[in-house]
């Protein structure tokens, strides 16, 4: 068989090295994940005019952050607003919806770092390290055989009833990102769904166009190898270099929080929830354990809660008197109520006035 220039039988040169006929890219269970995918939900939400708030009562989560993709929120959570979701406005489909339309903002900065690459090949490979980034909670396996090629996705934390949303939501997501990526194009071959359709059969066949088969033992998407080859339109090596920094430093955060302790978990929210003050008794509830426990975690780790806010206190408001800013509204910011709290608490950290601390780091 002839193969299209600069494409070889089994290995395909990238901006990172060689493709491998078979590459496996699997998540560990993971609590803590980005937004992205909520912040899609809302953003389709807002574009049918539902009223998705109440989708979000009890859940924990800030809409504005998700919105902005800051910080890290529970699996859990996710699972319950797209439950919520799916029931109050009978969208079984929701997730084929969202792919489709809202595909390259639930990938976020992993899209816009896949459309800056040179080849599909080289978008793939980046697809396949980073796909956390994008909050995805599947696993992915690519492999190559011979004229196509494949993804099979499986489930990381299996969510039964919400298989077919993760799935559609992830499958659909390509097929917008190809596009976006290459134009019109034909190389998607075929698609295998391990659960039964939906009564929007219709629509599986619109986003996709190709042949597919429902109730099948695996899910996967199966492509001309060919494409692999082919060259992007919006390939850039500035661009490329920046998203892909984002990508490892998120993918870095990710990993750290997932692996972290209770003092560096709870550094983290109150940080992320500033000038918001919890107590004790959210922070443990937004961790779902008890207060009790809570409190014995924090002991062995030689910490209090107290402790570890008076900690992100005091760092960041070293931080921002780094930068070009009143002291109220860093008052403000770090959510003293009164200034003159602020200058007490800043003395109290560091034996100075923060004006003092300020002038000091001027003349650095």
């Amino acid at each position: 068989m002839r193969y299209p220039k600069g494409l070889k039988r089994f290995y395909f040169g990238g901006q990172n090295g060689l493709m491998p006929k078979r590459t496996i890219h699997t998540n560990a269970v993971q609590q803590f994940i980005p937004p992205t995918i909520l912040a899609s939900l809302i953003h389709y939400a807002e574009q049918q005019r539902w009223d998705y708030a109440t989708w979000f009562k009890d859940s924990g989560l800030d809409i504005g952050q998700i919105q902005q993709t800051h910080s890290m929120i529970r699996f859990s959570q996710m699972c319950e607003v797209i439950r919520t979701a799916i029931s109050v406005q009978q969208q079984p489909a929701l997730g084929l919806k969202i792919g489709s339309s809202e595909g390259l903002i639930s990938m976020g900065i992993l899209g816009f770092a896949m459309q800056s690459c040179k080849t599909v090949a080289d978008a793939l490979q980046i697809a396949l390290r980073y796909h956390r980034v994008s909050g995805s909670v599947l696993n992915i396996e690519f492999s190559i055989q011979g004229d196509n090629c494949q993804l099979e996705v499986t489930e990381t934390n299996p969510t039964f009833d919400l298989q077919a949303f993760f799935h559609d939501e992830l499958f659909s997501s390509i097929i917008t990102c190809l596009n976006a990526m290459l134009g019109d194009h034909d190389d998607v071959i075929s698609l295998e769904l391990s659960y039964l359709p939906s009564e929007y059969f219709e629509e599986y066949q619109r986003v996709f166009g190709c042949p597919i088969q429902f109730n099948s033992d695996k899910n996967v998407m199966r492509f001309k190898t060919s494409m692999l080859a082919r060259s992007l339109k919006n390939y850039s090596p500035a661009n490329y270099a920046t998203a892909i920094l984002i990508c490892e430093q998120t993918l870095k955060e990710i990993d750290q929080l997932n692996q972290a302790g209770y003092a560096d978990l709870l550094d983290h929210w109150i940080e992320q929830h500033l000038p918001e003050r919890f107590e004790m008794e959210q922070a443990a509830e937004h961790l779902q354990i008890s207060e009790r426990h809570l409190r014995r975690q924090l002991l062995l780790e030689g910490l209090s809660f107290q402790q570890i806010r008076q900690n992100v206190l005091e760092r960041k408001a070293k931080q921002l008197l780094g930068q070009n800013l009143l002291i109220s509204e860093i008052s403000l910011k770090l959510g003293f109520s009164e200034l003159r709290e602020f200058r007490r608490a800043f003395k109290r950290w560091t034996g100075q006035a923060p004006s003092i601390y300020k002038q000091a780091k001027e003349l650095i």
